[in-house]
């Protein structure tokens, strides 16, 4: 008799598929812009995309027997009102990182940003009694420590944009809010479901908002020529649709500080991409970083003992079924 894997494994498994595509966004965002794609029309169809894609596979789920979805009228209404919160806080924050890709560019946006896995285990414990013994605060130290050394190596911090920075640091707090809402706030809501009305609602959100400052026409410029749609095609399959499933289902397996402290293996894959595509080799600080954060993911996993109750969804509620 073959034995499971643990839902501890299936979960850090996931957050690491998720930080790997969620690191593809950085260089798709320069690959656009350089099509003259606006930050606001990829994020538009990088949203839409991305819920398409996980509609079809909810569909394909459920003409397999499996029952993916709850129907709306049957959640309770926190989780109703927190998952649309949610729709806002993703647009909010996918908008200002990928406006700040371009102002300070890939490197410098994702220190800031990565500061929401501290944010994370702090807010955790101060609002959910969330508890991090010694091996997982040593962990959030040295992941903390590789995020630093990743981006310090990437070059001089001088002139400074501040815009770019806010922004930024904004995607950090919406993240935030993000990875303990998607844990905490609306469990009840299957993740690939979640995620589909989350991405969903944010796509509204940036036609709403393209409605109110006459933006609405750039929105047919991914379709001018293929250089500025295929960006958006990866962007909305790999870096949305996919990578978002696994990191609201990988999230509710390992619970939120330790997936938080795990998915910054995300700005190793976009530094790491930046480099290989744009001719922008990593520095020796770099690579001691990515080793780092990499170490820190791994010491996470030698805990094998059951996390508390608070922490991470039963695996019947958690683990979805295989994708198509």
């Amino acid at each position: 008799m073959k034995r499971r894997p643990s839902t501890q494994l299936i979960g850090a498994g996931l957050i690491v598929v998720a930080a790997t595509s969620f690191g593809t966004l950085g260089p798709l965002s320069r690959y656009a812009d350089q099509a003259g794609v606006s930050s606001l029309t990829l994020v538009t169809w990088r949203a839409a995309v991305g819920a398409i894609c996980v509609l079809a596979f909810l569909i394909v789920r459920s003409t397999r027997g499996h029952h993916a979805t709850r129907p709306w009228r049957s959640l309770p209404a926190r989780d109703r009102w927190l998952v649309s919160a949610s729709s806002v806080t993703n647009a909010a924050l996918n908008l200002a990182v990928f406006v700040a890709f371009l102002r300070i560019g890939i490197a410098l946006t994702l220190l800031i940003f990565y500061l929401y896995p501290a944010l994370v285990a702090v807010a955790s414990v101060a609002w959910f009694g969330d508890r991090l013994d010694r091996l997982r605060w040593t962990a959030l130290a040295i992941s903390l420590v590789g995020v630093v050394l990743v981006m310090a190596g990437a070059g001089p911090l001088d002139q400074l944009d501040l815009l770019g920075i806010g922004l930024a640091f904004l995607g950090a707090l919406a993240q935030m809010f993000y990875a303990l809402a998607a844990r905490h706030g609306f469990s009840s809501i299957p993740g690939a479901q979640a995620a589909a009305i989350t991405m969903g609602g944010a796509a509204l959100v940036y036609l709403a908002v393209a409605l109110a400052i006459g933006r609405l026409d750039d929105m047919a410029r991914p379709f001018a020529s293929f250089e500025a749609l295929w960006p958006v095609l990866v962007a909305g399959t790999v870096g949305a649709g996919l990578a978002t499933v696994c990191f609201i289902t990988g999230i509710r397996l390992l619970g939120a500080p330790r997936a938080t402290i795990l998915s910054t293996l995300e700005p190793v894959v976009g530094v790491g991409l930046a480099a290989l595509l744009f001719g922008e080799p990593p520095t020796g600080l770099q690579v001691l970083g990515g080793v780092l954060i990499i170490s820190a993911g791994v010491l996470l996993q030698f805990r094998r003992s059951e996390v508390s109750e608070h922490e991470a969804l039963p695996e019947e509620e958690a683990v979805p079924g295989p994708a198509a």
